[in-house]
């Protein structure tokens, strides 16, 4: 607790306040988390229509997450981050005041499309507020640290407004109440998290002119035109036309002040350079004259030509990168992996370990608190023994557990069992948002957020729906041996496929400043 205390003082102010709000969002969950299934339960609903719920909700998330990623490139992921909170803390409340299969439909709605933003855009905003990858680590970390620990005051306060309802509203009262706390967090953040522009300051336009890196290009600065496009993005789009305008610049400037011979002499050193500039001038427009007329030279100063195919030009560096593919085949396996378990926590015990609510909110309790130790652990599990290590013990631990849980025995022994999973699977569910993220370039990560919230809702969904599937029949323990295979499954692939990209570059990045810090 000491080291993770004294390395938030380090952190920038933007991070700083990031995780304190984090606090808000981690009550307003765990109010939420507790509440919304047991509400249902209370008033009618079925384990199976629970499902069906969750897996419309999830697939919501899937067809919006892409689109909402883009999106965030353009207004930012500041504002993205905002909506989001503000549609989850109106499903929220739209929970609490339904009574009927409908209302839930359209309140899950809502909640989703709040969670797909927040999803999309809260790891990398988060980042973007970094100075270096290691800070990146511990602000990930100590963000799921914040908001595993003050989940399980939630499931304690959800527990107690249960208890303090005599009504028959299931558990109204904590569904608004974690409206009011997600509301709170929108307004907080809105006032006290820097604009992305801000955090961008001035590294990330001096770092695209800076070749010390080996000629590779780094995270650039926020764009200051407002189009939420990162100036590397830009230079990756455009960079041989942005030499020819400047060569054309210069040429229309020399043009206009040379008055006689004497001044051709004084200029005759810089001529090689400009030389160099409009020959590389020549050969873009040569180029272009291969694929259609030329444009008006005012029309190539306004550039709208560069915003118009820059985004099928997206599109195809997208189908070419192999690894981008990768990671989100991964968060596919990881999403059909957790919605077995996950979603269904208090269903389980409550029709297999026959516990009551206030059992349960205790239980959920005790999982906040294993949660917040997993989170501070996983970084330090990272550094002390590395990524293989730390991925194996990870995925086969999660795999042994998941299997001891299809075995009948006492409920006492079941419930720490099941918070223990919990916990271990946070930790390499963690382990590998943490490190996928941070191996990407800055200008990758609004486009993996999509493509990964895209994959992981489509295994979620499909998982969500076996499940309720076996619910539905009485059956709680096959769907903990189908989650042990397929966590070996996910194993294999990972560490076949996406491990050695997260070696690679983590070995090409290590120490390397990042833009940002606010």
């Amino acid at each position: 607790m000491f080291s993770f205390r004294s390395s938030n003082t380090s952190m920038t102010t933007g991070v700083r306040r990031f995780l304190a709000t984090e606090a808000l969002y981690g009550i307003g969950i765990g109010l939420y988390s507790l509440a919304l299934n047991l509400h249902l339960l209370a008033l009618g609903a079925s384990g199976g229509q629970i499902a069906s719920i969750s897996a419309v909700g999830i697939l919501i998330m899937g067809i919006g997450a892409l689109p909402a990623g883009m999106l965030a490139g353009k207004i930012g992921r500041k504002p993205m981050l905002l909506a989001g909170s503000m549609l989850v803390a109106a499903g929220a409340a739209l929970f609490a005041t339904g009574r009927s299969l409908p209302v839930w439909y359209a309140a899950q709605a809502v909640a989703s499309a709040g969670f797909m933003c927040i999803e999309t855009t809260e790891i990398q905003l988060l980042f973007r507020y970094c100075r270096s990858r290691r800070e990146e680590s511990r602000a990930f970390h100590g963000m799921f640290a914040v908001f595993t620990a003050f989940t399980g005051l939630g499931n304690l306060l959800g527990g107690i407004l249960s208890r303090a309802d005599a009504s028959a509203a299931g558990h109204a009262p904590s569904l608004y109440a974690s409206a009011v706390c997600i509301a709170v967090l929108s307004l907080l953040r809105l006032r006290l998290l820097p604009a992305e522009r801000a955090a961008g300051g001035s590294g990330g336009a001096s770092s695209m002119g800076d070749s010390g890196d080996g000629g590779r290009p780094g995270p650039a600065g926020a764009d200051a035109s407002g189009s939420g496009l990162r100036p590397g993005a830009e230079a990756a789009a455009g960079g041989a036309s942005g030499n020819c305008d400047a060569a054309e610049a210069e040429s229309r400037g020399r043009d206009t002040t040379d008055k006689g011979p004497g001044d051709s002499d004084r200029r005759e050193a810089p001529e090689a350079p400009e030389a160099a500039a409009s020959e590389a001038c020549d050969a873009e427009e040569k180029n272009a004259s291969r694929r259609g007329p030329a444009k008006p030279p005012v029309s190539r100063e306004r550039r709208p030509a560069g915003r118009v195919s820059r985004l099928p030009q997206g599109f195809r560096r997208l189908l070419r990168n192999r690894s981008l593919w990768l990671l989100a085949s991964n968060a596919c396996l990881i999403g059909f992996v957790f919605s077995f378990i996950g979603p269904f926590m208090n269903v389980y015990l409550k029709f297999r370990a026959a516990w009551g609510d206030d059992l349960i909110s205790y239980v959920y309790t005790v999982n906040g608190l294993v949660l917040f130790a997993a989170s501070l652990a996983a970084p330090k599990i990272m550094e002390r023994w590395g990524a293989k290590v730390a991925f194996t013990g990870a995925f086969l631990g999660n795999a042994g557990l998941a299997l001891l849980l299809l075995i009948a025995q006492p409920a006492p022994v079941f419930a720490a069992l099941l918070v223990l999973r919990s916990g271990s699977f946070s930790l390499l569910g963690n382990l590998v948002d943490s490190e996928t993220m941070s191996s990407l370039r800055e200008e990758e990560r609004n486009l993996y957020a999509g493509m990964r919230a895209v994959f992981r809702c489509i295994g979620s969904s499909l998982s969500t729906m076996t499940a309720g599937f076996f619910m539905n029949a009485g059956d709680y323990h096959t769907p903990f041996l189908i989650a042990g295979v397929l966590l070996i499954v996910n194993f294999m692939y990972f560490r076949s496929r996406v491990l050695p990209l997260i070696i690679k570059r983590n070995d090409n990045l290590r120490g390397e400043p990042q833009a940002g810090g606010a």
